[in-house]
């Protein structure tokens, strides 16, 4: 009997200290847990955008109206050339306002020709339909593209757009032949062959796809 009474006490003792382990623990793991001050996490924002339109024409080129800058599409881009070494440029910004690093995803610029496109803008032999030489003649003569200013290098997938980077950028139409070197700098060439008549683009427009980096 009394070494069962014992085996009890030990048993009790036993379970207090493992209790008095348990808060011990328990008391020691709050105050690891204690926090003091206080934290903020800030909201991630997307926002690219064009803007500072400024248009330039060059020779007997003409301009119908400045196009429409909206989100990274430009819009109404309307010209007509006469003769080589007219053109028009257009040049504006790209900004990354947000605080996510960007890239560009695609390109969308219009073509200056294809086979449903208006005889005033492709028929170059003035005969009374567009045709696959038309096109042809046109595309090896005039210039329709996107580049950076400040490195005359084309603008091109996966360039990046970091966080609150801001890049000057230009649309080129001109009647002329634009060549990529090795490097991808752009430099200019002049044309030597002429239509049988004036050439009036409409309604083209440029589009710049940025996804994060």
């Amino acid at each position: 009997m009394e070494k069962e009474r014992k085996i009890k006490v030990l048993s009790l003792v036993a379970l207090i200290v493992a209790v008095l382990g348990l808060t011990v623990a328990f008391a020691s793991l709050s105050q690891m847990l204690t926090i003091n001050g206080t934290a903020n996490v800030n909201t991630a924002t997307w926002d690219i955008h064009f803007e500072n339109l400024a248009t330039n024409v060059v020779g007997d080129a003409t301009l119908k109206e400045d196009p429409t800058l909206n989100a990274t599409t430009i819009t109404g881009i309307n010209f007509t050339l006469t003769k080589p070494n007219d053109g028009v440029a257009f040049a504006f910004d790209i900004v990354n306002d947000g605080t996510i690093d960007a890239k560009i995803e695609s390109i969308e610029i219009s073509p200056l020709c294809t086979l449903s496109s208006p005889v005033e803008s492709c028929d170059w032999d003035n005969d009374g339909e567009v045709t696959e030489e038309d096109i042809q003649k046109v595309n090896d003569n005039i210039s329709f593209v996107v580049m950076y200013l400040d490195t005359n290098k084309l603008v091109k997938v996966n360039d990046p757009l970091n966080a609150s980077e801001r890049k000057k950028l230009g649309i080129s139409g001109g009647y002329m032949k634009l060549i990529e070197g090795e490097n991808g700098y752009v430099t200019g060439e002049e044309s030597t062959e002429l239509p049988e008549r004036d050439l009036q683009f409409n309604n083209l427009s440029v589009t710049i796809n940025y996804v994060q980096a």
